[in-house]
This record gives structure tokens, sequence and C-alpha cells, in this order.
């Protein structure tokens, strides 16, 4: 994949509606054109009831203040424990954006939702309540448009689309182009955010200085707005020179911690990219020596795939970074970004952004996955992950704490399961819920390495048969755990490894094994 992709455009956008454009709301904003004749609203739907958006409960972050509200307010809100800290929070939220503090009144808030109730008025072409919508949204962010058109797009039978324009946004901005904005009404009657977002003079080409404006912006809401942008289009989404890697760990509020870690392949990214003066082609790369420079910036939100789950941002102190040494490869050749926090189990998108900034670029890409339920406090292993690089940091924590650092190990995810010989093969995991010495605090265990090799193919697949003794190591006093060892003379096959984890103090055991191929 080489150019951006088509969200890009709707990227740009959104960024504008949170960022350049779109500012506090104006007290006065005149009314919401009727962008849903009546005749094609649903039958029968009831009238949206008053709501208290503000309640300082847990579930406050996921109103419509998800529009506002940054990367670090939204971890710092989730880390609050009592409605009394929640309330006070949120006193502190609207404070800040009150655009005059010597009124009784915060013009900003009371704009603001009025703008919520009005869209829950208007746009009730959904099952969602009208704010949640993409014209919602829009309406919320930069008010009601200068000009509105309804059309039927001649190419397509039964498409109408909704066109926006907004003649009047802030001046000094250094753009001339006035942003017109697209929604077109799928089968069940609702409106989306199109992928055509135009601007006049402009339709094959966003112009050179819009882009790279929307594109450098480096705020954390415009980080936020990025991933809206994303999550809403409907573009197709292409891994392209990218791949992923995740990992899953006991966090202690009931959540798991959920570490994503993204590799780019910076050569197919920018293939052919010319370099800049003075620089060679690697540096060109992102590599400088001595001093590496931040050429990418890797976003990602997880969206629940169910109504009653939230979404996560890792974003801003949370989004994806390179490692505290700067940028790190792994044996593909792989630029690695790592971030982690805890989330709720269960099904999500992963939706990731990855802004290059050597080439003014942003591409998107999705994929689904599951986080599982770590929750019950019993002795238990964590999946085994194949490793391209492993060496023992100082430290003694249990979890992660910076990218590439869990525990005392520093540890780089391997793109997939095949080693050649002469390769490193690596692999950690983690322990939980062993018992701990009354005296040092530590646990006590026993850890047994056996590996096994594909013999034959069965009715149901591989039959594996041991390969050589077990390795056994004892009285081991850490729950992160990892072992290295080089591969000579190992022929080609399939081979399974299976850990075995005897805590001596509680006398339990745990299992668990992992694949891998010799090539």
């Amino acid at each position: 994949m080489r150019g951006p992709l088509p969200s890009v455009l709707a990227g740009i956008l959104l960024a504008v509606a949170g960022g350049l454009f779109g500012g506090p709301p104006r007290a006065g904003d005149r009314p919401a054109p009727q962008t849903v004749p009546p005749e094609r609203r649903p039958a029968g739907r009831a009238a949206h009831k008053s709501i208290d958006y503000d309640a300082p409960d847990a579930r406050w972050r996921e109103g419509p203040v998800r529009y506002l509200i940054t990367s670090d307010e939204d971890v710092a809100f989730r880390a609050l424990k009592t409605d009394e800290e929640r309330a006070e929070f949120i006193r502190t939220f609207w404070a800040s954006r009150d655009p005059d503090a010597t009124t009784p009144e915060n013009e900003y808030r009371d704009t603001f939702y009025a703008r919520v109730a009005q869209a829950n008025r208007v746009f009730t072409d959904s099952t969602k309540p009208g704010w949640k919508t993409d014209r919602g949204k829009i309406f919320i962010l930069l008010g009601p448009p200068d000009e509105f058109e309804q059309m039927q797009d001649g190419n397509e039978v039964g498409t109408e689309t909704v066109v926006w324009t907004y003649r009047n946004h802030p001046a000094g901005i250094g753009i001339d182009a006035t942003p017109v904005i697209r929604f077109d009404r799928d089968g069940t009657g609702e409106y989306h955010l199109s992928n055509r977002v135009l601007l006049p003079g402009f339709e094959t080409s966003l112009g050179i200085a819009f882009q790279t404006q929307a594109m450098q912006m480096k705020s954390l809401p415009q980080q936020k707005k990025v991933l809206d942008t994303i999550v809403t289009s409907r573009a197709l989404f292409d891994s392209g020179p990218f791949r992923t890697h995740r990992d899953f760990y006991r966090s202690g509020d009931g959540n798991t911690f959920t570490v994503l870690t993204l590799g780019a392949k910076t050569d197919l990214l920018t293939a052919g990219a010319p370099a800049g003066p003075g620089e060679t082609s690697s540096e060109a790369s992102g590599e400088k020596q001595g001093a590496p420079r931040e050429r990418f910036e890797v976003v990602a939100r997880l969206v629940g795939g169910r109504p009653d789950m939230a979404s996560y941002d890792f974003a801003g102190t949370t989004s994806l970074r390179a490692g505290e040494g700067g940028p790190v490869r792994d044996t593909a050749g792989y630029l690695l970004f790592q971030g982690g926090m805890a989330v709720r189990p269960g099904p999500y998108t992963a939706y990731y952004g990855v802004s290059d900034h050597s080439v003014n670029q942003v591409y998107s890409f999705k994929e689904s996955m599951e986080v599982p339920d770590f929750h019950e406090a019993r002795f238990t292993l964590s999946s085994i992950t194949l490793a391209s690089k492993l060496e023992r940091v100082d430290g003694t924590s249990a979890g992660y704490s910076r990218p590439f650092i869990l525990g005392n190990l520093r540890v780089l995810p391997r793109p997939d399961d095949v080693f050649h010989n002469g390769e490193d093969f690596a692999f950690y995991y983690q322990i939980y819920g062993p018992a701990t010495d009354p005296i040092d605090g530590r646990p006590d265990l026993d850890v047994l390495y056996q590996f096994y090799v594909a013999s034959d193919t069965g009715p149901s697949g591989f039959v594996f048969a041991p390969l050589g003794k077990p390795i056994r190591l004892t009285r081991q006093r850490t729950q992160v755990q990892g072992y290295t060892f080089p591969l000579k003379d190992w022929p080609r096959a399939t081979y399974r490894l299976r850990v075995q984890v005897t805590d001596n103090l509680s006398e339990q055991s745990s299992t668990e094994e992992v694949s891998f191929r010799v090539l």
C-alpha cells in the first residue's frame, strides 16, 4: 500500500472539526437545518428524555464529552474510584473550558449540551441517540453549517446525500478552502459520514498546505480526532506494510492489561522516497546515527463489540512508542512501537492510525481481537510469546512498565513462528497467582521445559514425540520468566514447547504450550 488511504480525507476533516475550525461552541448558535424530511422519519419514535450527562459515575466519559476529553483527561478519569472524586473532576473539566469565569454561567458547557439536545431532536434516523450519529458528532463539534443541500445520487438509485458547507470558520489559520462535508444515506435510512470529503477546487487532492497543516498537529485532541475519523470512516482498511502482536496479562483491578505492538516495514511505506538534503537513504528511513528522529506517530483505539463495553484510546501518554533507546527492529526488519493499558475483557475491533511525518501521510487499518479474562485468583500461566530478542534489565517489577520492558526483561515480540538455524530461540510468559514467602514476599517456583518434534501426521494432525531431556530450573523467584538459547543443527521440522510451572509453596502446577517451526 502506497499513498494515503481514502480515510485520510475524512481524517483531515475531523481533525479540522476538533482542532482547526471547531473551537469552543458559540453562544447563540442558530437552529440546525432540517436534514431528515418528516415523511422519512421513523414512525412512533419516542422523544428523547432529559438525561443528566454529567452524572458522576464511571460512564460519564462514554457520553457526549467523548468528543472533547483529551487522552490525559480520560486516563485520569478512569483512575478515579468514588463518585465524589468524579464529581470534582467533572466540575474542573468544565471550569477549564469556561470562556468567562466571572459569570455564574459556563457558556461553553451550556452551548455544548444545547447542541447535544438539538442533535437528539433532529437526527432521529438511527437506533442510536442523535448525538451518537455521524451528523450529530459533526454538529456538536462544528455547530450548524452555513449551507445545506440534500440530493439524489444519480449514479446509484436510492442513494441520498446530505452536504454541509461551513464558510464562516475562524480566520487566521492559513487555509483558504471551504470545508464541505457529505453524509450518505444507507439502506436503513441512517446517514453516515462519507469518504467523499471534498474541498472546492481540490476534488482530487486536498492540497498540500491543508494536508500538511492537519497532519503535523501533535496535540492530544488531534490524536483523538484522527482516531474518531478512522473508526467512523467507511473506507477500506489494509494492514499493508504493518504487522501487529498482542500480549495479555492479569491486572489488579479485574481488567486485563493489554499490550499492543505494531511493526512498520518502513521500506514498503516510502519505497523510492528521496532522501532530504544531507541525508543518506538510511537517515531518510528514520534512523540517523546517534539521534533517531521521531518519524512515526502511532495511535490505536479498541472499540467494544457489545453495547455495554467502552472504548480505549492508545493515544497521548499511552500511544504506541518506540523504545527508550530509540527505534528498535525485529528480525524481520519491522520498526516496532508498543503501548499498554488495562482493558475490560471481551471482543473488540482494534483500529490503528500511523502518521508518517517524513511524507505527511496517514495510514489506517483495523483487526478483530478478543481480550481474555484473567480475573480468577488461581495459579495459572499467561500464553507463551515467542521473542525476537530477550535480555535482562534492572528491575524486579512483575508487570509491564514501559515499551518492551516486562518485569526484569526487555522483550521484542517475534513477527511469526518461524526460526532458522543460527538464530536464538527465545520466549517469555508470566505466572499468575503464586503463593508468596511470608518473609520476603516472593514466590518459590520450579520450571520444566520440554521440547517435542512432529514425527508424523495422524488423523487429527501432527503427532509430537519428546525431543531430548527436559530442562529443569528450580527456586525461581520472579513471576516473569523467559529463556533463550541458540538454534544449532536443528532439523527442518515443526516443534512444540511445553512449559510446566510448579508452585512449591501451594503445591499447584500449571502448563502452557507453544508451537514453532525451524526452516
